[in-house]
Parts: C-alpha cells; structure tokens; sequence
C-alpha cells in the first residue's frame, strides 16, 4: 500500500512535471519565433481567425547572398515588392508551415513543392519527435542537397522547439 506521503510526493512531482513541460513549450514558442518563423511562418491560431498555412508574410531579403540581380532570381519566388521599404518583400514562407508537423508524414505539406533529394530520401516517413531532433541537428547531413540549411547543434534549444510543435500538433 502506498503511504499518503508518497502519494503527496508522487502528485507534486507531476505539477512540477507539467510546469517544467509548459516551461519548455513557452520557450520553445520564443526559440520558434526567433529562429524557425521566419521560414516556416506562424503555427498558432489567433481567436477569431482561422489558420492558413500558406498565408503571405513579411520577409526579409538578403537577394545578394543568393547571388540574385532580379527578383525572380531568388528562391521560393512570388514576391511583391513593397515601395515604401525596398528591402521588404511580402513572400510566402521558404519552408512547409510546421503547424501539425509531428505525426505528418514527411512531404506532405499542403502547398509546399518540396526538393527531389528530400522526396527521395524522406517520402514516407512520419515525422516524430526523434525525426524532428536529428532533421534539426543538421538536415543537410541527413539529406545532402535539401533546401534546409538551419542546424540546431543545442540539444536543450532542439528540445524545446520540439516541444512547442508537439504542443501545435
């Protein structure tokens, strides 16, 4: 029989497990927000509007890094230039919106032409926690000539976005 203290101390131990999970979420969401967004775009649902995974966003352009002297030079095009801020483009994100990524299979995002070297290596393969930490890590390691040039070697920052997408999932 389990005494009433281990008990109390059992339950504690799970509130203290639920906020630490809604620590790594809330960071997470920051760590998105400041490293992921700007290529994936927005995966929450603000109230009172419903979610669009191909909705239009700002970006900034770096078109000189790319080598491009047109605009139609620049991956992932359909870009409008906004006049009043040249440097500012209004593009759809660079990669597939994240929002439900863990437990979709890998390529199937709606409005998204992925690379042929990513459909080769990856088609099939759902996307899970474990998948999402070594495609994070070094996507190009595991798939050499995808799109994705982003690498996380921070397994504590990895973590905590992941957290975040499973939370958005």
């Amino acid at each position: 029989m389990i005494s009433k203290s281990a008990c109390a101390a059992l339950l504690a131990g799970l509130g203290s497990a639920s906020i630490a999970i809604a620590d790594d979420v809330a960071e997470g969401e920051n760590l998105y927000r400041t490293q992921c967004q700007i290529c994936h775009g927005s995966i929450t649902v603000q109230s009172g509007k419903r979610f669009e995974p191909t909705q239009r966003q700002p970006v900034l352009l770096a078109a000189n890094r790319h080598g491009a002297t047109t605009v139609t030079d620049v991956p992932h095009t359909s870009i409008a230039w906004n006049d009043e801020a040249p440097r500012v483009a209004f593009a759809p994100p660079f990669g597939p919106n994240l929002r439900g990524v863990v437990g979709r299979i890998a390529g199937t995002a709606p409005g998204f032409s992925y690379s042929p070297t990513f459909m080769k290596t990856l088609k099939g393969m759902q996307w899970n926690e474990a998948a999402l930490n070594v495609w994070i890590t070094d996507p190009q390691a595991w798939v050499p000539g995808v799109y994705m040039f982003y690498k996380q070697p921070d397994p504590e920052v990895r973590r905590k976005i992941i957290a975040y997408l499973k939370a958005n999932s």
